[in-house]
């Protein structure tokens, strides 16, 4: 969010006669942090659009608004500003170029962002986008890996008598997914690498849905902003029920109606509906472990087919038409697929000791 200014700054700066032009270039400097515009910078430090512009240039080129020969420092990255360098990618990989070049610049050393990016991946780092992922503590890592030792050897056959069902949230000015992160190879899913998810999170449209190895159930479009027990039951006895009757009908297993520990799934009004209807689950559900659930990996490709037809999506009525027309095209063997790849999911847990995996 840009920094107000107050009524006091609407006006020019008094700028006496021994404040110098560096004094000017460090307040020009300081003000774009701060994220004003060109235009309500030169009116604040006394200085032409131009001059502020240029002032700029030398901030994005440089990450200092000096020329070079006032440095009186040579340019060149050495041993002690490489690991310096290290450092500040370290404590924060979501860094941009300019704010690296910002904080060398602390230290008298100016380089270009191209030289910065020369001396960056002969560190070994490289520019990614960022992997979305559920933060762990210690607990979430324990269940989870507890829960993918406990179905590490079930066989494809029960795989496919579970019924993988969660909600989830399309936006209709599209996906925000491409924060990009400085790391090492092989560390996409190191903590510290990691853009935390939240459940839920954002405006647009609220949806759940559920399928199995044979295929897909329904989708419901939430015309609510959050979900309780009524909410969920309701879902389930007029959208679900009737689907899942069916599909049961001609299937002779024992389903498996897998959800995620959600208060509106957990709570007792909930339980009795579900019990009272022999919808049976999981003894346990491992928090935060979307990778675990395949049905991530439908939102995911769900995601993916709106954003190719988001030319014809401007609002959220639109939204909500293809998404139901995406869902529809969903194919059997696609749920097939995902289902078959649950044993998988299992030893990427176990082997990641129950962190967060590729999936």
């Amino acid at each position: 969010m840009s920094a107000q200014i107050s009524k006091d700054c609407t006006r020019p700066l008094i700028i006496s006669e021994d404040e110098t032009k560096e004094s000017k270039a460090w307040g020009v400097f300081y003000l774009l942090r701060t994220h004003h515009t060109i235009r309500e910078i030169a009116d604040l430090v006394g200085l032409n659009r131009s001059t502020v512009q240029d002032i700029k240039t030398k901030i994005d080129d440089y990450g200092s608004p000096l020329p070079h020969k006032q440095t009186g420092r040579p340019l060149k990255i050495n041993e002690r500003t490489e690991r310096h360098l290290n450092r500040i990618i370290r404590e924060d990989p979501f860094t941009s170029y300019k704010e690296i070049n910002v904080e060398l610049a602390k230290l008298d050393v100016f380089v270009s962002i191209e030289t910065l990016r020369s001396y960056v991946d002969r560190l070994d780092f490289k520019s990614y986008r960022a992997a979305h992922k559920p933060r762990l503590t210690a607990r979430h890592r324990k269940s989870r890996l507890r829960w993918a030792k406990e179905h590490l050897n079930w066989t494809e056959d029960q795989w496919r008598s579970v019924v993988w069902s969660d909600e989830s949230r399309f936006c209709v000015e599209g996906s925000k997914r491409g924060k990009r992160v400085l790391r090492k190879e092989g560390e996409r899913y190191d903590e510290r690498n990691i853009i935390p998810t939240v459940k839920w999170g954002g405006g647009g449209a609220m949806v759940w849905g559920c399928f199995w190895g044979g295929g897909f159930g329904p989708l419901e479009i939430i015309d609510t902003s959050s979900v309780d027990q009524e909410k969920y039951i309701n879902i389930l006895a007029n959208r679900f029920h009737p689907w899942f009757t069916n599909v049961t009908a001609h299937q002779e297993r024992d389903f498996i109606f897998q959800e995620d520990g959600a208060s509106c799934h957990t709570g007792g009004y909930a339980r009795w509906w579900k019990e009272t209807h022999q919808i049976r689950g999981f003894e346990y559900w491992p928090a935060q472990s979307p990778d675990l659930n395949p049905i991530e990996h439908v939102w995911n490709a769900l995601e993916r087919r709106i954003e190719r037809k988001r030319s014809s999506v401007k609002n959220l009525e639109q939204l909500k038409v293809a998404l139901r027309e995406e869902w529809e095209r969903m194919d059997d063997e696609f749920a097939d697929r995902l289902v078959r790849s649950m044993k998988r999911r299992c030893e990427a847990v176990i082997k990641a000791k129950g962190g967060a995996t590729e999936y």
